[in-house]
């Protein structure tokens, strides 16, 4: 059984509180995104989650989930033959990560800090 609340805890605190998306800060509500979606085999897992308003999760004109290509390209979204913890992510200051199992970023190539 997932611990979801857990895991909110555990992606809210990696990301600071903010979107990994825009980069704003984060209110209670927001959504927590499968990067490789669980109809591709995505598991619960924190390296396949991350924090998102829910307008850039689904509601907006430029959300994940309704600009599927750009996502992909951004790490926003992964490949059906991809592993997320293997799949980088570009963050909303420039930075490139992978997300680790502990929860953590691995930097890849680091930008400003992550507090926009």
């Amino acid at each position: 059984m997932t611990d979801w609340k857990y895991l909110r805890e555990l992606v809210l605190t990696r990301c600071e509180a903010y979107c990994e998306k825009c980069g704003l800060g984060l209110t209670e509500d927001f959504a927590l995104h499968h990067r490789k979606l669980r109809s591709r085999g995505g598991k619960d897992t924190v390296d396949n989650l991350i924090a998102l308003h829910h307008q850039c999760h689904n509601l907006g004109t430029n959300s994940v989930h309704l600009n599927i290509k750009l996502a992909t390209e951004t790490g926003h979204i992964v490949p059906r033959h991809a592993e997320p913890f293997e799949y980088p992510l570009q963050l909303p200051n420039g930075s490139t990560v992978r997300l680790t199992v502990e929860g953590k970023y691995d930097y890849i190539e680091r930008k400003d800090s992550y507090g926009w």
